[in-house]
């Protein structure tokens, strides 16, 4: 901060007995000043150290007082130093030069001190605040600097909580903007995953060990759901609940890389001397309603839908016909050009509570390379063998599951249909069979 007593002033003029004069009147008033004879002199006095004002001749030799202001004024770290003009010169168009060049008082000679010293209060008294205000505005600057780091580290730490792609499907900048009630609907491609036998593998670890295989695994499976543009939407134990606004593809492409993820940490627990590890992915493409439910003092982000129970029991149904990735029909539609995938049927199932069923298909582009060959190689046998199933042929449809169980002896799905389609060989069916399976509640 600038004080009146004990300010700087630069004094330029070329002729030494006004120098002295005005130094010597000035000083008597508590000001330090410092003398220059010359326009040269003065900017490298100020380069040197910048005073808190300055009284300029205009006339004087080689470069005169306007050309000494312009130059002032065009270096960033002088610009703002109170500039006094003093002259004989009384023209107005001198006087209207004097602050055109950057001037902020002009005051003709012969002068009387006193006028001087009201002048050269009024511009230090003005610079005074000038420097105040910027110090204010500064810290006011580092202030709001600090708290938007603040608030986007917050920010950055609701968002584990609350994804930001769930807030951008809300239409919403920033948790903060987040209220009750907010609520979407889009069309999206919801995915579960879950972990096989998972409380088998738990009973030998204490809590500990359970806390860390889980964020383990999760930190294996949660970057790949994000390098496709999905988000977590909720963990639930071992399970995750993925939603993928960017397509079906992008979910199924996930899925295929979560499984190969699952493949590879699954390889290191078993180098360890650990049980292998397994899991199932169910998806379903629909419209779903993402929202803010609870109350105003507790906020919970979700997802309402029917597709969200669709890709749940899917994920399910992963486990009865022992395959890694499962998507209904809709999803095999959304994805357009399908054939880019490796995908079989596999068969016909039913939510309870809803009146269409559901056509079922596996992804086995993440199996190994000789299961996926194998795989393919089944697949008409295998279909074909489904088709007579639903035509209740089931003596045929026996005969085609047996012979891809020659080749796929371990396959959970063809093991099941064969033993569905002996069952009704033995007991017949009711008038009413249509091969649809209704999946239980969870």
């Amino acid at each position: 901060m600038v004080d009146l007593e004990g300010a700087t002033i630069l004094v330029v003029d070329d002729t030494p007995a006004n120098l002295k004069l005005i130094a010597s009147m000035l000083g008597q008033q508590g000001y330090r000043v410092r003398p220059a004879t010359s326009g040269k002199v003065a900017l490298r006095a100020c380069e040197k150290e910048a005073p808190d004002l300055i009284l300029l001749d205009i006339n004087m030799p080689e470069m005169d007082g306007f050309e000494v202001c312009e130059k002032l004024k065009a270096q960033p770290d002088l610009r703002d130093i109170p500039v006094i003009f003093l002259s004989a010169l009384t023209e107005t168009e001198d006087k209207v030069k004097a602050f055109a060049v950057g001037g902020v008082d002009y005051v003709t000679k012969p002068f009387q001190f006193e006028e001087i010293q009201a002048r050269v209060e009024v511009q230090l008294t003005l610079r005074r605040l000038s420097l105040e205000l910027q110090k204010t505005n500064a810290e006011l600057e580092d202030r709001v600097r600090e708290r938007t780091r603040e608030l986007a580290a917050l920010n950055e730490v609701y968002e584990r909580f609350v994804p930001r792609e769930f807030l951008g499907c809300l239409d919403k900048e920033s948790i903060l903007e987040v209220g009750l009630g907010d609520q979407v609907q889009r069309d999206m491609t919801v995915a579960f995953s879950d972990i096989r036998d998972f409380t088998a593998l738990s009973e030998g670890m204490t809590p500990q060990e359970n806390f860390d295989f889980l964020n383990e695994y999760l930190s294996r499976i949660s970057p790949v759901i994000h390098e496709h543009g999905g988000f977590v939407d909720k963990f639930m134990g071992d399970a995750v609940m993925a939603l993928f606004p960017r397509g079906a593809k992008t979910a199924v492409d996930c899925a295929i890389g979560m499984a190969k993820q699952v493949r590879s940490f699954s390889a290191d627990l078993v180098a360890e001397g650990r049980p292998p590890l397994r899991t199932g992915t169910g998806l379903h493409t629909g419209n779903i309603m993402l929202g803010i439910i609870g109350s105003q003092k507790r906020f919970d982000a979700t997802v309402i839908s029917d597709a969200v129970n669709l890709a749940s029991r899917l994920e399910d149904l992963t486990k009865l016909y022992g395959v890694s990735i499962l998507i209904s029909e809709d999803t095999l539609a959304a994805l357009g050009n399908s054939d880019k995938y490796l995908h079989r049927f596999l068969g016909r199932v039913q939510v309870k509570g809803k009146n269409v069923p559901v056509r079922v298909h596996e992804i086995f582009d993440a199996d190994a390379a000789s299961l996926r060959e194998l795989k393919a190689e089944t697949k008409e046998g295998f279909e074909k063998g489904l088709e007579l199933y639903y035509e209740r042929e089931f003596a045929e449809a026996a005969v085609r599951f047996k012979r891809v169980l020659e080749v796929l002896p371990e396959e959970h799905a063809f093991q099941l249909y064969l033993e569905r389609s002996a069952h009704y060989l033995g007991n017949g069916t009711s008038p009413d069979w249509t091969g649809v399976e209704m999946m239980a509640d969870k």
